[in-house]
């Protein structure tokens, strides 16, 4: 099966902005505001110094028969810039936490008590990259650390706009929707000091099925961590594997 591709760099694609030619239909119409948005969020996000946050997701794979099936996860996320984190998703094969203590990352799997650990680099940001690289182990919710910060984004950018304020649970929201080749995205950004957001929708328009990736926000952005919070004792019984390197980051000596 086929996972839709989450990476919401395809949502701040549109936070560098370059200026695009607003066309007369408002559904090709490139919203300056719109994208003034984005760049705000991604702002406000790279600035805060700790948050914790619980998000559910929904993800669709498309099968062999070109069926689109959703299944649903749960992800927890405690940060402190820059180089603590400890993140959980749970779903069909179990509770997977992941801890990062600025010296070295481990990962925990609940469901066969089994966890691997290795030196770490010094930020998280440098962690993310560094763990899919080598292991190929995709951070939860990655694009947090990145929304907005790279300058080439949002070229293909073929419309954004602004469709009104709704409620997301207990938050006031703006609903923004955006449109590039081959993918729809929608984002809902909490009104007021703290634009956070409060909900994401990408759908692949690319495959007959359109697929789609979905995510609801709760924050906190002045949590207490407590000293343990991102170190990890193993569990009775937790057995230590090694990470499986991806072939590309073997030693040369490793390579067969």
């Amino acid at each position: 099966m086929k996972p839709i591709r989450t990476a919401a760099a395809l949502l701040i694609a549109a936070c560098a902005g370059n200026a695009l030619a607003a066309d007369a239909g408002a559904a090709k119409a490139v919203d300056p505001q719109a994208v003034k948005a984005l760049e705000t969020m991604g702002n406000y996000l790279r600035k805060l110094p700790r948050f914790a946050l619980r998000a559910d997701t929904t993800t669709d794979f498309v099968d062999d028969n070109g069926q689109a099936l959703q299944f649903a996860r749960h992800a927890e996320m405690q940060v402190q810039r820059p180089n603590k984190l400890k993140a959980s998703v749970s779903g069909e094969q179990g509770v997977r936490t992941m801890y990062y203590d600025g010296k070295t990352f481990t990962l925990y799997g609940s469901q066969h008590n089994f966890y691997a650990s290795a030196p770490a680099p010094k930020t998280i940001g440098e962690l993310v990259g560094d763990i899919a690289d080598k292991f190929g182990i995709e951070t939860p919710l990655a694009d947090l650390f990145y929304w907005g910060s790279d300058p080439n984004q949002g070229k293909d950018l073929t419309a954004a706009r602004i469709l009104g304020e709704e409620r997301i649970g207990n938050q006031s929201c703006t609903h923004y929707a955006f449109r590039k080749p081959g993918t729809d995205w929608q984002v809902w950004i909490r009104k007021g000091a703290q634009p956070l957001p409060c909900k994401l929708v990408i759908t692949a328009t690319d495959i007959e099925a359109r697929p789609q990736h979905a995510v609801r926000f709760s924050w906190q952005t002045q949590p207490a961590f407590g000293n343990d919070t991102f170190s990890f004792t193993p569990p009775k019984g937790a057995k230590r594997i090694e990470f499986a390197r991806n072939e590309a980051s073997k030693p040369a000596s490793a390579k067969q």
